[in-house]
């Protein structure tokens, strides 16, 4: 079958009713049936080929860090990853019920600067990790609403012929997102009296911003931010804020990748949340 209706070479096994909802430079995106779990997921099918045993490994590894990225409330969980018999790496993630930050309407201000420390939190208990899982993609295309309007980030960064991003990108792409949803341009352009009528925002958002960044961490941003809030006496969201998930003390769990030939290999599933690596 076509890689339109699944199962197929180049298709993950499992995964059929394919409908491709998007394409960029590092994945086509699907909306796909997962026959296991009677249920819509999200297909990300990379462009990119893997060979060898050193890339492999990297992005076993790099499954396992997005499975346990899944505990956070605020960042939509990756259910399976894999390699197809071709040796395309596959993820899939949970299926949200809402829309792109990119396709809803503008946020006011206020909401804004709410969203964006609920990001940071998250990203916070992300780079709190070891090793730290840092997002390198924070754009409004790869935060998702949910029919609450509650942000969920998506669409991590794969270190898929590429370095992985650091936790410090985070900082100042989050802090360009501000910028962009308070005044509505790509900074340093635009008119920034949206960001100086924040008690202390203007202040971050250069010392975020500086060549030599004097807020790096993004535990330290989030702090931060809320300063801001509660200097401008802005109230809470009505939905409280979800508390940070504290991570894990160790550190992730190394998987070893058993090698029972080529095609075997890359055909099957090679992570799941609920039972780690599966033959």
């Amino acid at each position: 079958m076509d890689a339109a209706h699944g199962p197929g070479i180049d298709t993950p096994a499992g995964y059929t009713r394919l409908q491709r909802t998007g394409t960029g430079a590092g994945a086509d995106v699907y909306r796909a049936w997962d026959e296991r779990a009677g249920r819509w997921a999200v297909l990300r099918l990379f462009h990119r080929y893997l060979g060898g045993r050193a890339e492999e490994a990297a992005f076993a590894a790099y499954c396992a860090a997005t499975v346990q990225l899944g505990r956070n409330p605020s960042i939509v969980p990756v259910r399976y990853g894999g390699i197809t018999a071709t040796g395309r790496p596959w993820l899939a993630l949970d299926l949200v019920d809402g829309r792109t930050l990119a396709e809803a309407e503008p946020p006011s201000p206020a909401e804004s600067l709410h969203l964006v420390i609920i990001l940071a939190d998250a990203l916070a208990w992300a780079h709190s990790m070891r090793p730290p899982i840092a997002h390198g993609r924070l754009r409004p295309e790869h935060i998702l609403l949910d029919a609450s309007g509650a942000p969920l980030l998506t669409e991590f960064a794969a270190p898929i012929g590429t370095s992985a991003p650091a936790p410090g990108d985070d900082v100042v792409q989050l802090t360009l997102l501000l910028f962009h949803l308070l005044t509505g341009h790509v900074w340093p352009g635009g008119d920034d009296r949206e960001i100086s009528i924040w008690p202390g925002l203007s202040l971050l958002v250069d010392q975020a911003l500086a060549p030599i960044p004097q807020v790096d961490t993004m535990a330290e941003f989030a702090v931060r931010l809320r300063e801001v809030r509660r200097a401008a006496g802005v109230p809470q969201p009505a939905a409280p804020e979800a508390p940070p998930v504290v991570p894990p003390d160790t550190e992730l769990p190394h998987r070893k990748i058993v090698r029972r030939g080529w095609a075997a290999l890359l055909a099957r599933t090679i992570f799941r949340t609920d039972s780690g690596l599966r033959d």
